[in-house]
C-alpha cells in the first residue's frame, strides 16, 4: 500500500500567493497603526483601514475575525516594532552602569550624581529621537497605554507590555539604590509617557533643557539625591 502524506511541498505559485497574503496582512496592520495614531482606537473602521492600506475591503475581514482581533494583532505588531528600540535603550543603560561597582553606585555621592546626569541625558535624547523620527509609533503606544475602554484580551496584552517596561526600569532603579524600585520605575515611566505626549502634541517642541530638567528631577528622587 502506498504511503499517504499530507505534507506536500508548496508550489512556486502557492508560495507567491502566500507572500502576497503576508504583504497584504502587513499593510493592513501598518495602516491600522497609522489610523490609531491619527484617529485614536475608537476612530478606526474597516473601510478606513482598507483605504489607508490600499487593499480591498474584504481583506480586512479575511485575515481577521473582527475589529477586536485586528486591533489586537496590530498591537502585537506594534510591540514587535518597538521592542528593538526599547531593548537597545535598556542595554545601553545597563552597560553604562556596569562600568561602576555596586559600592560606587550605592554609596559614592559624586558617582551617583554623575550617573544620574548621564542617565537623564540618555533618556532625554531617546525621547527627542523618537519624537523626531517615530512620532506615529509614540502616538500609537500612548493610545494603547492610556485607553480605558479596551477589549479584555487586548487589555491583558497592554498590561503585560507595560509591566515589561516597568520591569526593565525596576532592575536599573534597584542597582542605584532605590528604596522602592518598582514604585519608582512606574513613576519614571509615567513621567516619560507624559513628556512623550507633550512632545508630539504641543505646537512647539519642548526645549531640551526643560525636557532634561523634568526627567532629571524624577531620576534625582530615584537616586535619593534630593
Amino acid at each position: 500500500m502506498n504511503e499517504i502524506t499530507l505534507d506536500r511541498p508548496i508550489s512556486a505559485s502557492g508560495r507567491k500567493l502566500q507572500r502576497r497574503g503576508e504583504e497584504s496582512r502587513r499593510k493592513i496592520l501598518d495602516a491600522t497603526l497609522v489610523l490609531i495614531a491619527r484617529l485614536g482606537l475608537h476612530g478606526v473602521t474597516h473601510r478606513a483601514i482598507a483605504a489607508e492600506a490600499g487593499v480591498p475591503l474584504s481583506l480586512t475581514t479575511y485575515f481577521f475575525s473582527g475589529m477586536n482581533d485586528l486591533i489586537g494583532q496590530a498591537f502585537d505588531h506594534f510591540v514587535q516594532v518597538a521592542a528593538p528600540d526599547n531593548g537597545a535603550l535598556r542595554h545601553q543603560l545597563s552597560e553604562y552602569l556596569d562600568g561602576f561597582s555596586a559600592e560606587q553606585l550605592l554609596h559614592d555621592p559624586a558617582i551617583r550624581q554623575q550617573v544620574c546626569a548621564h542617565v537623564t541625558s540618555l533618556l532625554a535624547d531617546f525621547v527627542q529621537d523618537q519624537t523626531a523620527s517615530q512620532s506615529v509609533g509614540l502616538a500609537v503606544g500612548l493610545n494603547f497605554m492610556t485607553q480605558y475602554r479596551l477589549d479584555p484580551p487586548l487589555r491583558a496584552k497592554v498590561v503585560s507590555y507595560r509591566a515589561s517596561l516597568v520591569a526593565g526600569i525596576t532592575e536599573l532603579a534597584g542597582r542605584v539604590g532605590s528604596a522602592q524600585p518598582e514604585t519608582d520605575a512606574s513613576l519614571v515611566l509615567g513621567v516619560i509617557h507624559r513628556v512623550q505626549f507633550e512632545c508630539i502634541n504641543l505646537p512647539t517642541a519642548k526645549p531640551e533643557n526643560l525636557l532634561q530638567a523634568e526627567i532629571g528631577r524624577m531620576l534625582a528622587l530615584v537616586f535619593r539625591l534630593v
